[in-house]
């Protein structure tokens, strides 16, 4: 087994730079791989990984509660979850196969649901709101509007499909705590961790690749005006990193990334 452990500090950025970063090939040609190599590894903390802050909610308190949680907890482990991992130079490999043509991103309890998710490129994606007051849906990619409309209760959801790769990022003007994302691939070699921040990618063709990780970052500054009424809510720059990687026929490669 080829061990490459990556023990470096990740640079923050702002999302909408990630995202322009993050946006895979545009052609893709599916081909039989036999016998492919496997990336797997694990995304963890250095140090303890400090807790997600509850967020304060200052609208519609009957609906969302008068505190949130926190849709970015990355978890209770040493392992971080939910941290995106993909290949970001490959062109041809496996099929994509199995993959639904139809996609929800719902707002639910004043939250996206769900909070991230990879879809594939020319997926119709259906916003529905499931709450009892009104939601406001702001959809952008790259700092650009794709679509910014009303939901109001009990409304048809809006229905848009997804051409363009990279990763979106969805808000609300009207709770603007609620984040969630939507990354749009033309190939299947992506990755979400699990609890424990564990990943594998398998099944690729054997050569040299540039993996590159993502993860929204769950800290979030909630500043009060001077009546003591919460103002704002900044989160932390989402965090990124890259690494090149040597993938060889029928072997088991490890990449392991620590976040700051």
């Amino acid at each position: 087994m080829i061990r490459l452990r990556i023990f470096t500090f990740i640079s923050a950025i702002l999302l909408g730079s990630c995202a322009k970063s993050g946006t895979p090939p545009s052609h893709y040609k599916e081909i039989e791989v036999t016998n492919g190599g496997t990336i797997s590894g694990l995304v963890i903390f250095h140090g303890p990984t400090p807790p997600a802050n509850s967020i304060i909610v200052t609208k519609d308190i009957e609906v969302c509660g008068a505190t949130h949680p926190n849709a970015s907890e990355p978890g209770r482990g040493a392992g971080i979850g939910n941290v995106l991992v993909y290949l970001d130079t490959i062109t041809s490999g496996k099929p994509f196969t199995n993959t639904p043509s139809s996609a929800r991103l719902d707002e639910f309890h004043c939250a996206f649901n769900p909070h991230l998710q990879v879809v594939r490129s020319g997926t119709l994606l259906s916003i529905s709101n499931s709450d009892k007051v009104e939601h406001h849906f702001h959809l952008l990619l790259n700092g650009t509007s794709v679509l910014n409309d009303e939901e109001a209760v009990g409304a048809a959801p809006h229905e848009l499909t997804l051409s363009t790769t990279g990763l979106y990022t969805g808000t609300c003007n009207l709770h603007p705590w609620m984040r969630g994302f939507v990354m749009v691939t033309t190939h299947p070699y992506y990755a979400l961790t699990d609890s424990n921040g564990r990943y594998t990618l398998a099944n690729i063709p054997p050569g040299r690749y540039t993996l590159k990780m993502w993860r929204d970052n769950w800290a979030i500054d909630q500043p009060k005006n001077a009546n003591g009424i919460i103002s704002g809510y900044n989160w932390g720059s989402d965090y990124r990193n890259q690494r090149e990687v040597v993938v060889e026929a029928g072997k088991v490669d490890t990449a392991d990334f620590v976040l700051p």
